[in-house]
């Protein structure tokens, strides 16, 4: 008769794993003096595939340094960031999606 193998255990590797991995990927497309745009932009894309495939969340951090339609890293040469009444806002000048971030002045009030 065989016996059942508990899934918890591996359930918590995995998930510790996937984390520590999700880490060092966010180190690596954060940190833009020593890397190359096209090594962090491969590391974005890990990062993104690996959140998806052990639902994890995106750090704060990096979700606004990346698209979220085309998935590239914001830089200066293919975004453009704007201030309109205290909200942030960010366009991807690749896919042209834009990303409003905050309210503005007043956002919580009702008219």
């Amino acid at each position: 008769m065989a016996t059942k193998r508990s899934q918890k255990k591996g359930g918590r590797d995995r998930q510790r794993n996937a984390s520590l991995v999700q880490s060092e990927l966010s180190k690596i497309v954060a940190d833009s003096s020593s890397n190359a745009l096209i090594v962090r932009q491969n590391a974005a894309t890990n990062l993104l595939a690996l959140n998806r495939r052990h639902r994890l969340k995106l750090p704060k951090n990096i979700s606004l340094m990346l698209c979220k339609k085309c998935n590239v890293i914001y830089n200066s040469k293919n975004s453009r960031t704007r201030i309109k009444h205290g909200q942030l806002i960010k366009t991807c000048l690749e896919c042209d999606y834009i990303r409003r971030l905050g309210g503005g002045p007043k956002s919580h009030r009702r008219r």
